[in-house]
């Protein structure tokens, strides 16, 4: 049995929050990962995806650190079985 194994999501979509000198700007930035996994701990939305070589293979993990006050929103998408 695996513990501590993060789900994988077909698709994640984040809004980030614009400001300007810690002002809020009404507008939004729409991020999109595939094939990506979503961490929620502490203060801080943890996004990992993997990235490919040439061939397709497998070459590494990449992840990507957003603090909660800057997103507005998240989506989630299942991988279809």
């Amino acid at each position: 049995m695996k513990t501590n194994v993060e789900p994988i999501y077909a698709k994640v979509e984040i809004l980030l929050k614009k400001r300007v000198n810690d002002v809020q700007l009404p507008s939004l930035t729409k991020l999109e990962f595939l094939d990506a996994s979503l961490v929620i701990t502490g203060d801080y939305f943890v996004i990992t995806t993997k990235r490919y070589g040439e061939t397709l293979e497998h070459v590494n993990k990449v992840g990507e650190i957003f603090h909660l006050s800057e997103i507005s929103a998240y989506k989630t998408y299942s991988k279809l079985q």
